[in-house]
């Protein structure tokens, strides 16, 4: 079974199971430092990370409706961004004073603390099979570094891509319509690094909403 999204909880224990109206979750900022100091290597140029809130029901991210980093006594409000995605600072000092995040969400919402590795560059609407044979190569890289030395032993390849089309964006060019044969129904084209080479150079009319990592399970 493949696994297109890769969401996993930071830490056990960081799960929201909300019901009153005033649902806030306070998180240490460490664990989200130490991922993106992985990602934020230099060899890694083609890959970034989002932190979100995954609506258990729905599937989708939850909206925050506050969010702030606390320490020292001081606080900083944190952006979101028009997908509920928190907007984090990378600096160490955070980590080394403790700093904790301040979340609060919808009310009603169940919602567990997720991340999910992407394609750097949200701009980019055409990709050629070397680059996106690069971003695969440096996912699992990036997931191998997130778990360590044993476990990286145990951790799944990345085998493929899994390409979120943005609202109404087509394939084009010549590989277009054998991409849109592969939408699903949540708009997704999953491929793996064999269906690459077969495809060519692909196109879209809109920048993909992120391209993933997909892992056979």
């Amino acid at each position: 079974m493949g696994k297109g999204v890769f969401w996993r909880p930071l830490a056990a224990g960081l799960l929201m199971l909300a019901s009153a109206p005033s649902q806030a979750l306070m998180l240490d900022y460490g664990g989200f430092y130490d991922r993106m100091k992985v990602v934020n290597k230099a060899d890694y140029p083609l890959v970034s990370i989002a932190f979100y809130l995954n609506h258990r029901a729905r599937m989708v991210p939850c909206e925050i409706t506050h969010a702030a980093l606390r320490f020292k006594g001081e606080i900083l409000p944190l952006g979101v961004n028009t997908h509920n995605e928190l907007l984090l600072p990378f600096k160490a000092e955070f980590k080394t004073d403790k700093a904790v995040l301040d979340l609060t969400v919808e009310e009603g919402a169940q919602c567990d603390f997720a991340m999910q590795l992407r394609y750097a560059d949200p701009l980019q609407s055409t990709f050629s099979p070397v680059e996106l044979a690069a971003l695969i190569q440096q996912f699992d890289q990036v997931l191998k570094g997130f778990a360590g030395f044993p476990f990286r032993l145990l951790q799944p390849d990345v085998t493929g891509v899994v390409i979120q089309l943005a609202p109404d964006s087509l394939a084009t060019g010549e590989s277009g319509q054998a991409l849109m044969a592969a939408v699903d129904e949540r708009g997704r084209i999953t491929l793996t690094l064999d269906q690459l080479d077969a495809l060519g150079s692909m196109a879209f009319s809109a920048p993909p909403r992120w391209i993933g990592p997909y892992i056979v399970r």
